[in-house]
């Protein structure tokens, strides 16, 4: 390896002796080039580089901090290393060549050709490495600054596409209403007014997820709105969607008779919860199989919880990927390509758990199926706790709520 050393010194044998120093050097070839003022030397540094530079502090006409100050305003696109040499021990000398840029100081008659040569390296080294640093800055700061151009690009790109995704909803509302509107009483049967009513709630639920869609891509996060809500009723509902738009599959809902499922909750967030559950068990199993939901109260540290469990027969989750089922876009390694997803939808589920100081945990066994639990805590003290239902003939799991036909 070679490096160049530009030698600012007035005195004919203080550059012969260095230069002999540096020739001697058995770990490094050093390319001396001597200059006798501060004024060639600063015309040499604006034509040539070097990598490191000896300066004689005391120069004719000029003196060794001064010249670094003006090659300073010089703005070489590589300053190299300084070392200044002078024949004064001033300390003060020392402290302002350090702070016009010089990384190292010797005193003439003080130091042996081991110890330039060793401070000269240092001090190569010293500025590539914070010439490495600096261009990792600047790299940073050009890649954070790319990110931000791209984040706001995307941010407006899904504001557009959020925007026209509710222009059809919106269609789809507004037909579904005057639809029922206008049909006769006598020619609206059950059937039709039900699935007018899907309709009509689908459309405001794929309203929300798209405005909840928005937020996470924002990096926002909603507030939860706690309400008072029963979660049984919750589930009954959304059993019975499911019963009318996954016909090729049974669902059961479980329960404990005379159990209380109330709580404050964000009754929005869980149902976005149980839809992801729900849609995932409809989703990784084969038709004719059945989705169970199984609501249960437990006691502990004197506070109750409430037990969601989602269990399907589908193809359930390898080993291998489990500890990393709730990561964002992770999918099972065993998931078809032909099975749409984003690989979202659990990590979003966990979070929003998460935010009613719950768990969102998961069983499962490849080839066999998969159970999602929700663990919410209900708030309410053990003594304040509804009390439970007598026994009776009735197992204390529950029956089928629902099954489809």
């Amino acid at each position: 390896m070679s490096l160049r050393v530009l030698l600012v010194d007035d005195g004919m044998a203080d550059r012969l002796a260095v230069s002999r120093a540096l020739a001697r050097d058995p770990d490094m070839k050093w390319e001396v080039v001597p200059v006798s003022s501060a004024e060639d030397a600063l015309a040499y540094l604006s034509a040539n580089a070097v990598d490191a530079m000896l300066l004689d502090y005391h120069l004719p006409g000029m003196n060794g901090v001064s010249m670094l100050r003006q090659l300073a305003e010089l703005g070489l696109p590589k300053v190299p290393a300084v070392v200044v040499l002078t024949g004064s021990g001033n300390e003060r000398v020392a402290v302002d060549a350090m702070k016009a840029g010089a990384q190292d100081y010797l005193v003439k008659e003080a130091f042996s050709p081991e110890r330039l040569r060793r401070s000269l390296r240092t001090a190569v080294d010293t500025v590539l490495m914070t010439r490495e640093l600096e261009e990792r800055r600047l790299r940073a700061e050009r890649a954070e600054a790319a990110a931000r151009e791209a984040l706001a690009v995307r941010d407006e790109l899904f504001s557009l596409a959020t925007h026209d995704l509710k222009g059809p909803l919106q269609i789809m509302t507004l037909n579904a209403q005057v639809l029922r509107r206008q049909i006769p009483a006598a020619s609206m049967t059950p059937g039709l007014e039900t699935r007018l009513g899907h309709i009509v709630r689908a459309a405001h639920r794929m309203a929300e997820l798209i405005d909840h869609f928005l937020e996470v891509t924002r990096g926002q996060e909603r507030p939860l709105k706690r309400e008072p809500m029963d979660l049984l009723a919750m589930v009954r509902g959304k059993v019975r969607e499911m019963e009318a738009t996954a016909s090729r599959h049974r669902f059961v809902l479980e329960a404990p008779d005379g159990r209380d499922f109330t709580g404050e909750w964000d009754a929005h967030a869980l149902e976005r919860v149980l839809e992801n559950l729900m849609g995932n068990a409809v989703k990784y199993s084969a038709a004719d199989s059945t989705v169970t939901v199984h609501l249960t109260v437990e006691e502990a540290d004197a506070q109750q919880f409430v037990l969601l469990a989602v269990t399907d027969q589908g193809i359930g989750i390898p080993a291998a990927d489990l500890p990393f089922v709730f990561e964002r876009f992770h999918r099972g390694r065993n998931v078809s390509r032909d099975v749409s997803g984003s690989g979202v939808g659990l990590a979003s589920a966990r979070r929003m758990v998460e935010l009613h100081g719950g768990t969102l945990a998961v069983r499962s066994v490849e080839g066999q199926g998969s159970t999602f639990t929700v663990r919410l805590p209900r708030g309410i003290p053990l003594s304040a706790g509804p009390t439970p239902a007598p026994p009776g003939p009735a197992p204390a799991s529950g029956g089928p709520e629902h099954t489809a036909p």
